[in-house]
């Protein structure tokens, strides 16, 4: 049976946390599919009303969010995981819907036994604020593990 696994990370460092974590508890699983996953944030045209300026911006984070993908499968292969068995995930959203719900839908979608984030440690303010990515996925994923790395 394979295992598949999706991890969630953004450019923190507490997510290669996660992909250390990760890589360290399968490498003994030569199965184990690895798919990190990323969601660039197009800014809303109220934010950012010109539309080269916001394309400008993606491509941006694209470049930078592909390198810092590039170093978490580095991680991995580090580790002992097959690069073949690695996969990268840069989604570009526009709407307004939340981190948490784009990384159960891709699970759902690509039936991820397992879903891997780590913590940013935001504070309670914070939290309360803007929500906790981490605590919407504990709470809301189904039909598989979650694992909060810190």
């Amino acid at each position: 049976m394979e295992n598949k696994v999706l991890i969630a990370i953004d450019l923190s460092e507490n997510s290669l946390k996660a992909v250390d974590y990760v890589g360290d508890m399968m490498v003994h699983h030569p199965s184990v599919t690895i798919t990190l996953l990323n969601v660039v944030r197009e800014p809303s045209p109220d934010v950012m009303p010109d539309e080269v300026e916001r394309e400008a911006y993606v491509r941006k984070m694209r470049e930078e969010t592909r390198r810092h993908m590039e170093e978490a499968s580095r991680r991995l292969v580090s580790r002992g995981i097959h690069e073949k068995n690695i996969h990268i995930k840069i989604q570009v959203c526009s709407k307004v819907v939340s981190i948490a719900e784009l990384v159960l839908k891709e699970q759902k979608e690509g039936q991820y036994q397992t879903v891997v984030v780590g913590r940013r440690g935001v504070s309670k303010r914070e939290e309360f604020l803007f929500g906790s990515i981490s605590k919407k996925i504990v709470g809301e994923a189904k039909d598989c593990a979650v694992w909060v790395v810190e």
